[in-house]
């Protein structure tokens, strides 16, 4: 016996809310302040791909997983699929101009992004970026197509915090980079 759908639930998949729901949905997105991040990965050719993102959020801490969505037609994504391995790196306030390049803002895309000077290559062959809030090293888990998105699921094998402490992270938050100064909620 099949239970008749929750009121409310979506009949099928092939069911689409309208342009304006979308719309709505993107600047009510935008008002969630999130860490900004890149996400990187190697091809087996060698080839670095990379992009910004704030989708990001940890699964598990035991044992150490991450959630990372990707746009399934990105080369990161492709990549991702193809070596398992990639990293997460948390950018720090310092950062904004790393985040720009990886969100295309630069007009370099591919391997352009990457300046040599700012990042080094984990023993898994995942790029690392130098003085990141922290990095996480991660193998693909699982990975499933959802909508326009590939979420990866990614077992974490390495994490790289500064070694001078955690700096302010960049975030994201109405469509533009801030960082976050200080704490909030402390007792007077």
């Amino acid at each position: 016996m099949t239970l008749p759908p929750q009121p409310g639930w979506l009949q099928t998949d092939d069911q689409v809310p309208e342009p304006e729901v979308s719309q709505r949905f993107l600047t009510a997105m935008s008002s969630l302040a999130a860490t900004v991040t890149v996400i990187a990965a190697t091809s087996p050719s060698g080839q670095r791909s990379g992009m910004t993102a704030t989708a990001v959020c940890s699964l598990s801490t035991e044992p150490p997983m991450l959630v990372a969505c990707v746009n399934r037609s990105s080369t990161l994504a492709k990549t991702l699929t193809q070596t398992g391995w990639f990293s997460v790196n948390l950018l720090s306030g310092a950062q904004e101009d790393v985040a720009a390049r990886f969100a295309g803002r630069s007009g370099l895309s591919g391997e352009a992004r990457f300046q040599p000077e700012l990042w080094d290559v984990h023993p898994t062959g995942a790029p690392v970026l130098r003085d990141s809030a922290a990095s996480c090293v991660c193998h693909l888990a699982n990975a499933m197509q959802q909508a326009t998105h590939l979420v990866a699921i990614g077992a974490v094998h390495d994490v790289i915090l500064p070694v001078r402490g955690a700096p302010l992270p960049l975030m994201y938050h109405l469509r533009r980079f801030i960082t976050v100064g200080g704490a909030s909620g402390e007792s007077p």
